[in-house]
């Protein structure tokens, strides 16, 4: 009788430290509550291919969510869950990107994109090859679509960060690039935070 309940007792400990190494292997070393479960309503969220450059370079899967700087992450989950609640569906499209990814993904796009190389000139006259960092090699960018991606629907999407500051995100590139979302600069942020409302607004 001892001996069995011996063997139980060792069964259940073991089940419990592989739940826990489990649970260790999916979360972000150093993830606190909060960011973890930003991270897992950002996975939990649509993910697909733009479209918008000649290739599929899978920047929206779960590596490259977990790869975003941890406080632009959750400003993003809090942002995108407000917004949802009132609009509906969105779309991730990209997010983190390595040096790699960024290049397949500048490969046919239409927009701006900063790993396409370009030539600069120095004082010297020297021509020298370039290419920039995309704030998705830094983890603070993310590309979400609304709905089905209307002009409306963009319309609606930077009208909600423009009008709530408090979530500390906003669409710098506007027209140019409608879904590049980016964290607002820490000094706007608080700029803004004393004198917005804690209830999202809508416009």
């Amino acid at each position: 009788m001892k001996y069995r309940r011996l063997q139980w007792i060792l069964v259940m400990v073991a089940t419990v430290l592989n739940g826990a190494h489990a649970f260790a292997s999916n979360a972000p070393i150093g993830a606190t509550e909060i960011e973890q479960q930003a991270l897992t309503f950002l996975k939990s969220l649509p993910r697909e291919w733009s479209r918008s450059s000649s290739r599929d370079c899978r920047t929206y899967e779960d590596k490259n969510i977990d790869a975003l700087a941890a406080s632009f992450a959750t400003s993003a989950a809090n942002f995108l869950q407000a917004f949802t609640w009132q609009y509906g569906a969105i779309t991730i499209t990209s997010a983190h990107r390595t040096q790699q990814e960024q290049v397949c993904v500048c490969i046919g796009e239409n927009g701006p994109c900063a790993g396409k190389p370009h030539v600069v000139k120095r004082r010297n006259g020297a021509r020298t090859v370039v290419r920039g960092i995309s704030r998705h090699q830094l983890g603070l960018a993310l590309d979400v679509r609304p709905g089905n991606g209307s002009a409306q629907e963009f319309a609606n999407l930077h009208n909600f960060a423009r009008l709530n500051p408090q979530f500390g995100v906003h669409f710098p590139l506007g027209r140019r690039d409608y879904p590049h979302m980016e964290p607002r600069s820490q000094e706007a942020a608080a700029k803004f935070a004393s004198r917005a409302p804690n209830q999202p607004q809508t416009q």
